[in-house]
């Protein structure tokens, strides 16, 4: 089967739709599959797009990526939804695809076609979720990734599955506790992630004699470079890969994740497929962070209670322990390839209703 993945946007974005891409990408061909990955445009890459791809997700095999566009230099909405419907089918049928699964929905007139929802929906307008209600009503199956984003994506349209995103295990290599050092990671530099409250919770440790640094992963940020350039015990990594992210995170004593706004937290199972304990915001889905399970989860946004949550890791070793545990047992069922299993029944499915209903005609 030749399948088609589809970022609406950037496919250079270092988020976690493309990293849902890549993996579940790989997934596929693992399983014997051919696959596409096609996006709208690109942007800040030097040499080939496919190269570029594999290096940056950590993938075993090179998958081709197309777009519709060249490298532009920012979102165009508009542009962007005339493109697909103008461009996106006939790109498709001229690759010969049998199915798609498209990240971010968009016009095309192609079928089977299955829109996986991640959400979250930050700025949409009325009239952004009018058009998003429209698209959606368009698609064959509609996929949320977390019963988190069936509650955002709700008023605009129905989940008919819920399939968590991929995560390709083999590449977390947990340290024992005994060699990690003392550090907390926090990844993440936009507003949303609240790298500021992960400052001073640190911050606060510290202040209790507890002699913890604070490594920040993600992108550039001149706000955030300023407000920690007094502050020696905190590291900003940018434009680092995903191997050396994934030894920072494996190497921690824990992950901190004060976010305002999450539908998933891919960040939330690579720590727990390192067995690194994540203190996370009400934000994580529930389904995801299970309180004193495979986490700590804090009501707040207040740093004393992150600093609070964090302290009792670092003095409970037994707490500590069971998390560890319990989340390198938890992430095993979102395993790549089960997941991608997962999509090809749907897609089957999807094939004999189509199946019965030009037999029934």
């Amino acid at each position: 089967m030749r399948i088609a993945l589809i970022r609406r946007e950037f496919i250079t974005h270092l988020d976690g739709v493309n990293k849902f891409i890549a993996i579940l990408a790989e997934a596929f061909r693992l399983l014997g599959h051919e696959v596409l990955v096609l996006s709208w445009s690109y942007r800040d890459v030097k040499g080939e797009l496919n190269k570029w791809f594999k290096a940056v997700h950590g993938l075993d095999v090179e998958v081709k990526v197309a777009t519709l566009r060249g490298p532009e230099d920012r979102d165009k909405w508009i542009t962007m939804l005339f493109d697909w419907f103008t461009k996106g089918s006939k790109m498709l049928e001229k690759l010969s695809a049998d199915v798609v699964l498209v990240n971010g929905v968009v016009p095309i007139r192609f079928r089977p076609k299955i829109a996986v929802a991640h959400g979250p929906l930050v700025d949409v307008s009325t009239l952004q979720r009018v058009v998003l209600k429209l698209l959606y009503g368009t698609y064959d199956r509609v996929v949320c990734v977390s019963r988190e984003s069936c509650k955002e994506y709700k008023g605009i349209t129905k989940c008919d599955r819920i399939i968590p995103p991929p995560l390709k295990l083999k590449n977390f290599r947990p340290l024992e506790p005994s060699k990690r050092m003392d550090l907390v990671v926090h990844i993440g530099t936009r507003s949303i992630k609240n790298p500021l409250v992960s400052v001073r919770a640190v911050e606060l440790l510290r202040e209790r004699g507890y002699d913890v640094e604070l490594a920040i992963i993600g992108g550039r940020s001149e706000h955030l470079e300023r407000e920690i350039a007094s502050k020696g015990f905190v590291k900003l990594l940018t434009g680092v890969s995903e191997e050396e992210k994934n030894r920072v995170l494996c190497s921690a004593k824990a992950l901190i994740l004060p976010s305002s706004r999450e539908t998933f937290s891919y960040v939330s199972l690579e720590a727990m497929a390192c067995g690194t304990p994540p203190v996370v915001s009400q934000a994580v889905p529930s389904d995801v962070v299970i309180h004193e399970c495979t986490g700590l989860r804090v009501g707040t946004l207040n740093p004393i209670d992150y600093a609070n949550a964090l302290e009792r890791l670092l003095k409970d070793e037994d707490l500590w322990t069971v998390i560890h545990r319990n989340g390198r047992a938890y992430v095993k069922r979102f395993d790549h390839v089960k997941i991608a299993e997962e999509y090809l029944r749907l897609i089957e499915e999807i094939v004999e209703t189509t199946r019965s209903s030009n037999w029934t005609l």
